[in-house]
């Protein structure tokens, strides 16, 4: 009897055992949507938080089409001074653990977006070119193709007529294939403007600056576009009505096709700090953005409630 007791201690040791080893470095089991997190009410909270915002410097992020996996990037000040986008993937149901994207991890690449069906991934990044050897302290845009094995293919720049002399970050796409995006380019209303560039038969257009009243003397970047073309969401500062340091706006398009005048978005979303890099979940449900102050860099979700809000006191 007693050996019957000790058989059955020992595989109750060994069952515990290995049940641990299934998550050896201690990440939980995350299942469901947004990494299995309970989604946010009307007022921000840290997205993932331990598990994506922790006590590094999370940036930029965004969810694929299908909602199966999901980007950001790590800034590292020190030593390397490198910013690395990181991914995990919902497998089987279970979200991975993030790890370093294949295409990135010795430069600094930012401001990931998806292309409408999802097999193509933009970010934006400092590294060399097949022009110019040496990297220069510019953003470029460049993208990967998505493989077979679900990987991605190495990295390609936009070329000239999308990467000017100047830095062009953030891009974001609409459903036929419009991109929007910021760049430093000489000829705008101020430091930093928005830009479009359609996309038709494989190649992008030359692109447009959106002009006033969204672009103004003020820098006006970081832009998300609705799928549908229907508003805008971006980052700026040193406006008259700033909240804080950057502060993020809303412009919807007119029946006219027109832009009306980006409106501060508000509290409790802008605080006196840095507010930046918009992105608004496929189903329209979530606005994700990034909080930065002297301590802290994390990623932040609430509902996007305040979308239709401000659209029918704008548009009324």
């Amino acid at each position: 009897m007693k050996r019957i007791v000790v058989y059955s201690h020992l595989l109750f040791l060994i069952l515990l055992i290995f049940n641990n080893c299934d998550n050896p470095n201690d990440f939980p089991i995350l299942k469901g949507p947004y990494l299995g997190q309970k989604p946010p009410g009307n007022i921000p909270e840290l997205f993932a938080s331990g598990i994506i915002s922790t006590d590094k410097r999370e940036l930029n992020s965004v969810f694929s089409p299908k909602g199966d996996e999901f980007f950001f990037a790590i800034y590292t000040p020190e030593p390397t001074d490198k910013c690395v986008i990181m991914c995990s993937k919902q497998v089987k149901g279970v979200w991975t653990e993030p790890e370093i994207a294949n295409f990135s991890g010795n430069f600094i690449d930012v401001d990931m977006a998806f292309s409408p069906d999802g097999n193509r991934l933009y970010f934006c990044s400092i590294r060399s070119t097949q022009s110019r050897s040496v990297p220069e302290p510019k953003h470029d845009i460049w993208f990967c193709d998505r493989l077979e094995n679900n990987n991605w293919s190495e990295p390609k720049e936009m070329g000239e007529l999308i990467n000017s002399s100047e830095s062009e970050t953030y891009p974001s796409f609409t459903k036929n294939g419009r991109m929007y995006f910021s760049s430093s380019c000489q000829g705008g209303y101020g430091n930093k403007d928005i830009y479009y560039s359609q996309k038709a038969n494989g190649a992008f257009s030359k692109p447009v600056n959106i002009g006033s009243p969204v672009n103004t003397q003020y820098d006006e970047g970081d832009t998300f576009v609705a799928p549908d073309e229907s508003y805008l969401i971006i980052s700026s500062r040193g406006r008259p009505d700033s909240i804080g340091r950057s502060d993020l706006y809303i412009s919807f398009k007119k029946k006219d096709g027109n832009w009306t005048e980006a409106k501060n978005i508000g509290k409790p979303i802008n605080t006196e700090v840095y507010e930046y890099s918009p992105f608004v979940s496929t189903n329209g449900k979530y606005l994700f953005f990034s909080r930065f102050s002297e301590s802290a860099a994390d990623i932040y979700w609430v509902k996007a409630n305040i979308i239709e809000e401000m659209k029918r006191e704008i548009l009324k």
